[in-house]
């Protein structure tokens, strides 16, 4: 009996490892804690939410060429703040389709963090990333920072306004900066809940684009976004 469920197990393993080299499917998987603090006359103030990143990667022998690669999706929401009463900074998981958004999406926040970019495969990065230790907040570079956008009216999207980082002064007034942005790999639940309760406007349909009535030529920040900016579900 224990040499037949050997055999077994070699045969099912043989056969996992066969599937593995046709038709790839690796999948690498975690959730981050992005943590934005701000300070503003009266204190800092701060706001962090957690997003689940998975990467599955395409690369086994039956996989069409055009199909190869790693394909990646983000679940969660943007980290909200409120920085002074009734205005909020929004530090978005991407920027829709504009231009400059990749690399500052919540996909890509572990690779500047961790120092994923100088390693010399994908496989050395995903090494490196998954032997992080769990909730130890690591700054998050300036280079990699998330797009942040506010809103003149809460509750009137064609409001939204592109934020300057390093010059929170300038959409928030004196006083106001940003003190810092980390990162922290964790096994904390992806946040909800805590967009809506400040976009109750928000559709369910992450494809949408925040504004609405488009002109089509237009290609102002604004015009890319999307509700996906700000919060995506599975």
């Amino acid at each position: 009996m224990k040499r037949a469920a050997l055999i077994l197990f070699a045969l099912g393993f043989g056969g996992f490892l066969t599937f593995r080299a046709l038709f790839g499917g690796a999948t690498v998987s975690w959730h981050q804690r992005l943590t934005v603090t701000v300070e503003t006359p009266t204190g800092e103030v701060s706001g962090a939410a957690v997003t689940a990143v998975e990467k599955v990667r395409y690369e086994g022998a039956l996989v069409v060429p055009d199909a190869r690669g790693v394909k990646t999706s983000v679940t969660g929401e943007a980290v909200v703040i409120e920085v002074l009463p009734g205005r909020y900074l929004f530090a978005l998981l991407d920027a829709g389709n504009g231009e400059g958004s990749w690399g500052r999406d919540a996909a890509h926040w572990v690779y500047p963090t961790y120092g994923l970019e100088q390693q010399d495969t994908y496989e050395a990065s995903m090494w490196k990333l998954t032997s992080q230790p769990y909730d130890v907040p690591v700054p998050l570079p300036p280079e990699g920072w998330p797009l942040m956008v506010t809103f003149d009216d809460i509750a009137d999207p064609k409001t939204v306004r592109k934020v300057d980082p390093d010059d929170l002064a300038a959409s928030f007034g004196p006083g106001v900066r940003l003190k810092g942005v980390t990162l922290a790999v964790t096994k904390e639940a992806v946040t909800e809940g805590k967009v809506e309760a400040v976009l109750g406007w928000l559709g369910p349909y992450q494809e949408t684009p925040l504004l609405k009535h488009i002109d089509p030529m237009d290609f102002s920040f604004e015009a890319q976004l999307r509700e996906g900016s700000f919060i995506v579900r599975k």
